[in-house]
């Protein structure tokens, strides 16, 4: 973020990155939306169902990185994933990547259900899953969590096997920089790349600060593909840039996650253009310097997968930047970036207000109850709430971006308390 004072509007547009603010206003959408149709801008995604061509497939692949492996440019997340055939369709349809986690639910299962029906399956897909290997954690456990996942895929090899939750606070002793500064990952990476196990390593991050982190992964040189939190909404203000700079010095390969921010929330008097949204916010993520973008709504929805199919026919135009800027302005105030480093000096009772606010949005828009717990709980009393959130405004007035943080907080405790 740049130093001194800032307006709202530029630091919305920071956050924005490449997306343009021509014509932005504080007129609402359907105000926007009969400008657009008079002036004749094109309407081939205005509309609420998106744009879907009947029988379409994705023929686009990216080549990740230095692994070498062609992926498609949409791909399954397995966040949502509870049965086999989404992902069946889903490699019909031309996408060949997939990403899941021990954490994600019983995902692993559940691909390797589809592997096991499906002889020849297993060559068609990138297959990435992930260790939590935390800052202490030793060489033979960490092993021991990559032949767990194996069982579970049903497979003898992943593609790409990453060290997930670099930062993100879900452990109270993790940083992000001492998980990849573990020796005994690097010792555990070598044996699984001996033994067959795992062919290449990547590094993901979510965090507020996941840019410094994935850079400094990045220089430790071992790991040939990043998993990052990238959308619109703060993609300037995370230093994006500067790390899909460092990934390509590096020739390192890049995997979108969360593009829809918000976990795809639309702010009101948007709902006409719930999927028109969906697809320009995956346009331009692959606008950017990236491989392939993966969402969970691809690895659960035959709806969402057309629409993922549709949104890579075209690259992003008019449209959608008009369509952007307004979407953005309307859900600025109510996304969170997740930093922390401007909210959390201002609380008076020292609040994890960033990781709070996270593990709340898991249970409310995520539906990931048990697990949100989990974690809110895995924090100190003190950091989840105090008295005085009851009444302090301090958080929110510090938030230049409007977030109204101590409802969020409030919530967190009635959800997960």
């Amino acid at each position: 973020m740049p130093a001194g004072p800032v307006s709202r509007r530029k630091l919305l547009l920071y956050g924005l990155g490449t997306a343009t603010a021509a014509g932005a206003g504080a007129f609402g959408y359907r105000a926007w939306d009969k400008r657009r149709r008079a002036a004749g801008v094109a309407t081939r995604v205005a509309d609420r169902a998106g744009y879907v061509s009947p029988g379409a497939v994705v023929t686009q692949r990216r080549r990740l990185g230095r692994t070498g492996l062609e992926v498609s440019v949409v791909a399954m997340g397995a966040g949502g994933l509870d049965g086999t055939d989404p992902i069946h369709r889903a490699v019909d349809k031309g996408m060949n990547y997939i990403d899941t986690s021990p954490c994600y639910g019983g995902s692993e299962n559940v691909i390797g259900t589809a592997i096991a029906e499906s002889p020849g399956l297993r060559d068609k897909l990138v297959l990435a899953t992930k260790w939590d290997a935390s800052a202490h954690m030793k060489k033979d456990r960490i092993l021991a969590s990559l032949d767990e996942s194996l069982k579970r895929l049903k497979t003898d090899h992943v593609d790409v096997m990453q060290i997930h939750w670099l930062g993100g606070g879900h452990l109270p002793d993790d940083d992000g920089y001492n998980r990849v500064d573990n020796p005994e990952l690097y010792e555990a990476m070598a044996a699984a790349k001996q033994a067959g196990k795992a062919r290449f390593f990547g590094a993901t991050s979510h965090d507020g600060l996941r840019s410094k982190i994935l850079r400094h992964a990045i220089d430790k040189g071992a790991f040939d593909m990043i998993l990052v939190k990238l959308n619109v909404l703060d993609h300037g203000f995370a230093d994006m840039p500067a790390l899909l700079a460092a990934a390509k010095a590096k020739d390192v390969g890049v995997v979108v996650m969360k593009s829809q921010p918000g976990g795809g929330y639309i702010p009101r008097g948007f709902e006409q253009s719930k999927w028109s949204i969906y697809q320009a916010n995956l346009r331009w993520a692959l606008g950017l310097d990236v491989a392939c973008v993966v969402h969970s709504g691809i690895g659960s929805s035959p709806d969402t997968q057309d629409l993922a199919i549709g949104a890579v026919e075209d690259s992003l135009g008019s449209q959608d930047t008009h369509l952007l800027d307004r979407y953005a302005e309307a859900l600025s105030p109510e996304y969170c970036r997740g930093c922390g480093q401007i909210c959390q000096p201002a609380c008076p009772e020292g609040v994890s207000i960033a990781p709070v606010l996270q593990f709340g949005m898991y249970d409310r828009q995520y539906g990931w109850g048990e697990y949100a717990r989990g974690l809110y709980e895995a924090l100190p009393a003190a950091k989840r709430w105090s008295e005085t959130c009851l009444d302090c405004d301090a958080c929110r007035t510090a938030c230049p971006f409007g977030v109204d943080a101590p409802a969020r907080v409030n919530d967190a405790k009635k959800r997960l308390g």
